[in-house]
């Protein structure tokens, strides 16, 4: 499947698996289970995009814009995972028009992991206090 979605991390992480061939339909898709698992958690839920399987932008996809990963009210930090030079461009652009800010970048998987797991740290941390 191009799109796969997977919730890890006792529940505090989205992964994307996304490959080609893909159409922008089988991602909108994958945001629907994506919204009803973050309406369904307390959780800020971080996610990881993987992305270094892509090497072709589908038609209509200025339509991913629209996941709830980016407006949701637990949406926490986005991880782009191996993006080509010219996508990283052209998702950096329109990110920037939405004014969204909480997005990283890294070459690979493990780069994104270790950088996740500090994150969930960090969360940890942050809910130990308010205890």
């Amino acid at each position: 499947m191009p799109v796969d979605i997977e919730f890890t991390h006792d529940q505090h992480v989205l992964v994307y698996q996304i490959s080609d061939p893909f159409e922008i339909e089988e991602l909108l898709e994958a945001y629907k289970k994506e919204k009803d698992f973050r309406d369904s958690t307390p959780n800020t839920v971080h996610s990881i995009v993987d992305l270094s399987q892509v090497t072709k932008i589908p038609k209509n996809w200025l339509t991913a814009k629209a996941g709830p990963g980016f407006s949701h009210p637990r949406s926490g930090t986005m991880i782009l995972v191996g993006l080509t030079p010219g996508l990283k461009l052209l998702v950096q652009v329109i990110l920037r028009i939405m004014k969204y800010s909480r997005l990283k970048y890294f070459d690979t998987r493990a780069e994104a992991e270790a950088y996740l797991a500090d994150l969930l740290a960090e969360d940890q941390t942050d809910q130990s206090a308010k205890a």
